[in-house]
């Protein structure tokens, strides 16, 4: 009989609250240039759904002795700096991606450093300069690892190599300190993330009790399960749901700090992969304790109808786990009723929606799924999706 509601950033964004990279950024910006005018609508007039904010939510004030802890993380977080001005990501999903691009040229580079710098051989501390042919004059290259701190660089993009960084012996360098940088990374990621919990519960959190507009606290009466990609309480703060959501990157506790922000997988041909892996989600799951169990809770219950409804979720690659997972159980099962329900808003959500899944599924599944009446795209204001929600499937059927 189960339903299953599995939402992503577009379940929140529906709603109207400011939580897309975008607003994250703008917002951020603000705090750091302690502007001391921080209020309501200097700061929510910078989201492009300030309209919609300021028809649906009645105003409220900030909580300023988190804005003091939030500015102070700000000051020197390296990891906020080199993002701050990334005003051409749009999404969270481009913003993991370009942690993996920022660390594919760290490490890259740094590997060929090691490589054709070192070499089992040692340097004075005057022979650490060189000029920008170390790196074949790739200025994006050099830019990033300057970003970091590991380089600094002239107008000519002649490096020198930042010696905190440098393995010391008996008078010269000898190599790279790859586990210091790597171990700084994390940590600096690990601060980012408290940013990031401070964020959503200075400016994202008082929306759930100042909401001026009674949403149909009815429509989720009838789901049974609810797992999220977000790290918001939104489905039962303002659906007022006693269903328990699952958490599956973590949810916001600046206490706690267990959110999962990182890369989906280790570049394939990378030769050491150990300096990746504290930033993939998977090492990040497993080592806050996150909830990573997801649908095996169900396997139990097989012999029940099942929907599964995706609501504000990309069905982007960097998911692809939890999706091939959803996909799977639906093609083993063997009840009547077993159907995926894609929400979206718009013909051309629904194209990125599907090109999305033609890609992690391919073109077999998703057509013998779509034939079958087992995978259907829903317009969030259709008629045909309240029934969806509405139906009726506790009896099992087998087929």
């Amino acid at each position: 009989m189960p339903k299953i509601l599995i939402s992503g950033n577009g379940f929140d964004l529906n709603i109207g609250l400011p939580t897309s990279y975008i607003n994250f950024i703008k917002i951020l910006n603000l705090v750091k240039a302690k502007n001391k005018n921080l209020e309501f609508d200097s700061v929510y007039s910078e989201c492009f759904q300030y309209e919609n904010i300021r028809e649906n939510f009645n105003q409220f004030e900030f909580n300023l002795d988190k804005i003091k802890i939030l500015e102070k993380e700000l000051e020197s977080n390296i990891w906020f700096d080199f993002f701050e001005n990334e005003y051409q990501i749009d999404t969270w999903i481009d913003f993991e991606n370009r942690i993996e691009y920022v660390l594919n040229i760290l490490f890259t580079a740094l590997e060929y450093v090691q490589k054709n710098v070192f070499d089992g051989g040692s340097r004075a501390e005057d022979d650490l300069s060189f000029t920008s042919d170390i790196f074949k004059r790739n200025v994006e290259i050099i830019e990033v690892l300057s970003k970091f701190s590991i380089v600094d660089f002239d107008f000519q993009y002649n490096v020198s190599f930042n010696k905190d960084f440098l393995i010391k012996r008996y008078g010269h360098y000898s190599d790279l300190d790859m586990d210091k940088i790597t171990r700084i990374l994390r940590k600096e990621l690990v601060q980012f993330k408290r940013i990031f919990n401070y964020f959503f519960e200075i400016f994202v959190f008082p929306f759930y009790e100042n909401s001026s507009h009674q949403l149909d606290d009815k429509m989720f009466d009838q789901i049974d399960y609810h797992y999220t990609f977000n790290y918001t309480p939104t489905f039962q703060k303002l659906y007022k749901s006693n269903i328990e959501t699952r958490f599956l990157h973590g949810r916001v506790d600046s206490t706690l700090n267990k959110i999962v922000v990182g890369i989906n997988e280790i570049p394939t041909e990378k030769i050491n992969k150990k300096f990746f892996l504290p930033f993939t989600k998977y090492f990040q799951k497993l080592n806050n304790d996150t909830d990573y169990i997801f649908i095996k809770e169900l396997e139990e219950v097989q012999s029940s109808n099942f929907i599964f409804f995706f609501f504000g979720h990309s069905l982007d690659e960097s998911d692809k786990d939890y999706i091939n997972e959803v996909f799977d159980f639906v093609n083993k099962i063997k009840t009547e009723i077993k159907e995926i329900i894609v929400i979206h808003h718009n013909e051309s959500s629904k194209s990125n929606l599907l090109i999305n899944l033609l890609n992690i599924r391919g073109k077999k599944d998703i057509e013998n799924l779509m034939r079958s009446g087992n995978l259907i795209f829903r317009s969030i204001n259709s008629p045909e999706l309240k029934e969806d929600l509405n139906k009726d499937i506790k009896k099992a059927y087998y087929v």
